[in-house]
């Protein structure tokens, strides 16, 4: 704990401090003495200069896969589980806590892709003890063999206080009660009509979380939006092509959060990078979301192979020496 702020100090007090043994030889002038404050060997210095004085400490903690790089220590959570701080840090070492938490992407369906889990990356500090990480599985793809029912969000994920939002389930045909696209933390691809061909909205994301899906048209469906990009609307690249999901964002070297791709009656859109699933037209396959890369589920029309939304992931790292 830091040196008194006033009143006698005495050069054990400040040995101690510095990470010596009470009793223990010692001189004004050791190099972890003076560190305290910052002063050069031989330098001029008074006992009041050590008041307030504390030695440099660091977050440390145990929990979920550990690897260090260097001066800094990581925790990387594929499924719900604790950390425990044993340290917080202070002000002469460090409290930066750097965080991504990503939720699970929604599910794909029959028309529009499912948008990407709610991305969050940022700084916090910590208390020490226990702290409970959830890590939200992926949305529910559409379950019925036909293209009226929409995909089911992802589950939120979160970590001291800090919440990423379930991505939003994409979008079936707009004829049924069912069928528009689902908001989250990026919203659900847009879903079409079986008249003349008017544009339906993608489901918005959540601000600072992700985007919004792109728009649906007859016979296309929009591509889920992504964590760094909305999804791509339906119609752009070729008659009845379905939407290419929005891309994801890349932190700790990789990128997640990548949008599902619509299904189109000509062509299916691709998945976004970062996990996203890719479409598949009329009854070709269409793909998940990758696990624990908050991908969208990608969409076909007739197909009854699930396209679920990819889990999420939890990623904590510190300055830990």
């Amino acid at each position: 704990m830091p040196l008194q702020t006033s009143g006698a100090i005495s050069l054990n007090d400040i040995h101690v401090e510095a990470g010596g043994s009470s009793g223990s030889s010692c001189t004004i002038n050791d190099s972890d003495i003076r560190g305290l404050i910052g002063k050069g060997s031989g330098s001029t210095m008074s006992f009041n200069e050590w008041y307030g004085a504390s030695a440099a400490e660091y977050p440390y903690a145990t929990g979920g896969s550990v690897s260090t790089s260097g001066n800094y220590r990581r925790h990387t959570f594929t499924g719900s589980s604790s950390i425990n701080f044993s340290q917080a840090g202070n002000s002469s070492g460090s409290t930066t806590i750097t965080y991504l938490i990503l939720a699970g992407g929604g599910g794909g369906t029959g028309i529009g892709g499912g948008g990407a889990g709610g991305y969050r990356y940022g700084t916090t500090t910590v208390t020490t003890g226990n702290k409970t990480v959830t890590v939200g599985g992926g949305g529910t793809g559409r379950t019925s063999s036909y293209y009226y029912q929409k995909g089911g969000n992802g589950g939120n994920s979160s970590f001291n206080g800090i919440t990423a939002t379930g991505g939003g389930g994409g979008g079936a045909q707009i004829n049924y009660s069912d069928g528009p696209p689902a908001s989250g933390g990026s919203g659900g691809g847009g879903v079409f009509d079986s008249g003349a061909g008017q544009t339906h909205a993608g489901a918005s994301g959540t601000s600072g979380q992700g985007n919004s899906g792109g728009s649906g048209r007859r016979l296309a469906g929009g591509g889920g939006g992504g964590a760094n990009s909305s999804g791509v609307n339906a119609h752009t690249a070729g008659t009845n092509r379905g939407g290419n999901g929005g891309g994801g964002r890349t932190h700790f070297g990789t990128t997640r959060g990548g949008g599902g791709g619509g299904t189109g009656w000509t062509a299916a859109g691709s998945g976004g990078s970062g996990g996203g699933g890719n479409g598949g037209p009329l009854s070709g396959a269409p793909q998940s979301g990758s696990a624990n890369y908050g991908g969208g589920g990608g969409s076909a029309w007739q197909s009854t192979i699930a396209r679920n939304g990819g889990s999420g992931i939890v990623i904590i790292e510190y300055q830990y020496q």
